[in-house]
Order: structure tokens, then sequence, then C-alpha cells
């Protein structure tokens, strides 16, 4: 037996050692913990090279780590450090392209991907983070390409809670994911981050105390305290061999005209509770929305929603823009009632 009620990461190592190799299931089956915390435990002991990871998806066993096979894998990773003023995005890329082999190395489907992410993760910086220089990273260990961008400017987080008048950084990361939310409308659609944090298989960013972690391979999203960063930090992961197909992806959110008219917006994302009661509440989820012909609002993990929480979203909201198509999922019995109520009652 292996008791998981002290030292989850401890009990993992003893149990990688006697059994040779796990996967998450077998943390989950034993522990009792969820799949994504087994998994966040897992990935931890990756970082810190206490585990080696075998394979990319679900199925992906851990081993103990072996250092002189790990470096056998490993490609040092290149990091280039540039003044935002003047800098060209497309060119940086190229220039970390060319040192690291990406063109061989990837497929083409992971080569576009990373090619676009890269370079809309480096605008940003550019163009809205107000700092002076920007470091940036790419590394290809064990099948999978990361690259990382750190600034010291004023921070995504914080920039977006000044531009748009919210109260806390936690609304502004929800609002953030929205897409078409940018403090620079003159040069920007905002695009990059909701179109980049969807295309990856695991996408961070983390600004202040705040970390928001997209993991699309456990369709997880998640806003987490961090140590504390001084400006933004991006970090991208995606498997060398990808066939992701970037066009799919984008046709999934734009119309016959190549316009970007659908969001996708998850209810639970920074509630603790897993209930929604007020007008007000409702009234920040909304905020923005306008913008958009299709909205879905994912309601998985919500345990409750309030009448007036319905009334402002499923009534007056969609009263005010008839033309804007919202479709719920993942509702609960409960949760269901009280957004029927609500949307029977904008077509009396």
């Amino acid at each position: 037996m292996y008791p998981f009620l002290m030292g989850t990461k401890e009990q993992i190592l003893r149990l990688v050692r006697d059994k040779g190799s796990v996967v998450a299931a077998d943390i989950v089956h034993l522990s009792g913990i969820s799949r994504q915390a087994a998994t966040k435990h897992l990935r931890g002991l990756v970082a810190s090279d206490q585990l080696s990871k075998e394979g990319s998806t679900r199925g992906a066993r851990y081993i103990p780590f072996d250092p002189r096979k790990a470096a056998s894998l490993r490609t040092p990773s290149i990091v280039l450090i540039r003044k935002l003023r003047g800098l060209e995005e497309d060119r940086v890329f190229e220039q970390l392209a060319h040192r690291t082999g990406l063109t061989r190395k990837l497929s083409a489907a992971a080569f576009k991907i990373v090619r676009y992410a890269f370079t809309e993760m480096l605008n940003n910086a550019i163009d809205h983070s107000k700092a002076a220089i920007a470091r940036t990273e790419v590394r290809l260990e064990g099948g999978i390409l990361s690259f990382t961008i750190l600034d010291r400017g004023i921070g995504a987080f914080e920039s977006i809670r000044k531009k748009f008048k919210m109260g806390n950084i936690f609304d502004a990361a929800e609002h953030l994911l929205k897409g078409k939310q940018t403090t620079a409308p003159e040069r920007h659609s905002g695009q990059g981050i909701f179109f980049t944090s969807r295309i990856a298989d695991h996408f961070v960013l983390e600004s202040g105390t705040l970390r928001l972690d997209v993991d699309n391979l456990l369709h997880d999203i998640a806003l987490l305290d961090a140590t504390p960063v001084r400006g933004t930090k991006v970090t991208f992961y995606l498997r060398q061999r990808s066939r992701k197909d970037l066009k799919k992806l984008f046709d999934a959110y734009t119309d016959d005209d190549l316009i970007f008219d659908k969001t996708e917006v998850k209810i639970r994302l920074s509630r603790t509770a897993g209930e929604y009661v007020s007008r007000s509440e409702a009234r920040r989820l909304i905020f923005g929305l306008d913008k958009f012909k299709r909205i879905t609002l994912d309601f998985d993990g919500v345990r409750g929603v309030g009448q007036g929480f319905a009334d402002e979203v499923f009534r007056v909201f969609a009263r005010r823009y008839p033309r804007i198509r919202i479709e719920p999922l993942n509702m609960s019995p409960s949760v269901s009632f009280i957004v029927d109520r609500a949307r029977q009652e904008s077509l009396q």
C-alpha cells in the first residue's frame, strides 16, 4: 500500500522506484486525488529532474530520472536577449529557428504553429509590455518543443486591469481569454493569446503573483498562485511531431468572411466555491462579449447559479444583443433549471 496522506511527491517517487514506472492513472487509483492533481505532481517531479517522462499522450509513463539518458535527449536551449524598440518578431523567430534547426526537427504542422505562436507572443511584448528588452528561449527536449518569452514590463494582467478599470487581476485574466480584448485596439485585434492558448499542448502565462495555466491535453484551465514575476512570462509547449491544424482552429472561431466572431468562456475559472449568484458577477462575465456573434458558456464544475446571474446573462444581455447566439454547455440539472427559466422569460 502507498498511503498518500502526506508527502504526495515522496510517495510517487517511492512508487516509481518499486514499480519501475507509473502512469498518471496509477497515482489516481492509489491516492484518490484527481487526474489533474496527479499530473501536476508528476510534471513537477519531471521539471525538478526527479523523474523522466516517456511519451506525450494521456498514457505517458514516468520512470526514474537517468542523467546520462536525459543529457542524450536534450537539445541545448537557444537564448536571445533583444531590445524591444524597433524589434521585428519574425526576424527573431528566423534566427532562433535557424540556430535550432526547427524546420528539420519539427513536423510541418508543428513548425507553422510555433512560428505563429512565437511571433504573436513576442509582438505582444513589443507593443504592450512597456519593457526595454525581452528574453526569448527555445528548447527541444524529449519530443517537446517549448519556448519562453520574458519581459520586465507592466505585466499582462495589470495592463488589462488598468485599461478596462477592473477590480482585480483575476477578472483581468478571465477577460484576457475571451479574445478581442486588447489594450491597443488601433494595432491589435486581441486574437493572439486567444488562439495561441488554444493551439498549444500546454500554455502558461505568469505575471505578478498569478499564473494562468491552460492544459489542452487535460482540457483544463486554471488560475493559480505563482512565484512573483516582474513583467510577463509566457511559456508554450507543443509536441515535436504535432499534427494539429492551425487553419482548423481559426475556422472554428471565424465566419465565412474570416471574421473572428466566436468565443468560449469557462464559467468556473476563478471561482473556487463553484457557485455564481449575483448580477455583478454576470456583468463581469459578459463584459466585452458583445463583440462576438457566437458565445459558448461552459458551466462544467459549476454547482449552482443565482436567478440574478442567469437573468442578467440570458435575458438582459440576450435582449440587448439579439443577434448574438449564446450556447450554454455542461450544465448541472440545477443550473439548467435556472438558465432555462431565464431564457423563457427573455422570449416573453
